[in-house]
């Protein structure tokens, strides 16, 4: 059983108490009679020590809880660093796999499906603080793009997750990079591209 300082605290003043009412009642040290004047003194300075100790006390809980706060504010602050670290490195992976996929259909000739992939790999790359490979990725992009057919029909499903991938690029912190060039290339894929059953 673990004893806190309230329950230390609690224990003593019931001892002193009760050791100060079996004194009283033996009349131990010759009390003499209680005047009004000395028991309003004594009833004062006992509650002037009494508030004095749990004042000390809250100062002292206060201070303790101050300090785990900023512990707490500290660890806080680290969860936010490593969640961000853990998302750059989480967009990062999903840049490169989508990369590797977009480079297999490109040499598969399945150029709709590698211009999918590429916009997936560029998405990811603008949500890093450090965009990477965006200028391959814009080669890519138009090269594919230039592969494809005029009135080449896509699935809606391909083509509406193509066109979130261009709205996510659009509101990125980095698109001014790429603006230009990119919207260039995007509306020449939207002229060749209708939706339709056939996606190759």
């Amino acid at each position: 059983m673990k004893w806190s300082f309230a329950d230390v605290c609690a224990y003593l003043s019931l001892a002193i108490s009760i050791t100060l009412l079996v004194l009283w009642c033996c009349n131990v040290g010759g009390f003499t009679v209680v005047s009004l004047d000395s028991f309003v003194g004594v009833i004062v300075a006992l509650l002037a020590i009494v508030v004095t100790i749990a004042i000390g006390w809250q100062i002292y809980n206060s201070i303790e809880l101050n300090e785990r706060i900023k512990k707490l504010n500290t660890l806080g602050d680290r969860l936010i660093r490593q969640d961000k670290t853990l998302q750059q490195q989480n967009n990062k992976s999903n840049h490169l796999i989508s990369f590797i996929y977009g480079v297999e259909a490109k040499r598969e000739k399945e150029y709709l499906e590698a211009f999918r992939y590429y916009m997936a790999s560029l998405r990811c790359s603008m949500l890093l603080d450090k965009p990477i490979n965006v200028d391959h990725l814009l080669n890519d992009l138009e090269n594919v793009t230039a592969n494809i057919k005029d009135g080449t029909m896509c699935v809606f499903e391909r083509l509406n997750e193509i066109k979130e991938y261009d709205i996510a690029l659009r509101k990125s912190y980095s698109y001014d990079i790429i603006k230009a060039r990119y919207e260039s290339l995007y509306n020449d894929f939207c002229s060749k591209v209708k939706e339709g059953n056939n996606d190759k």
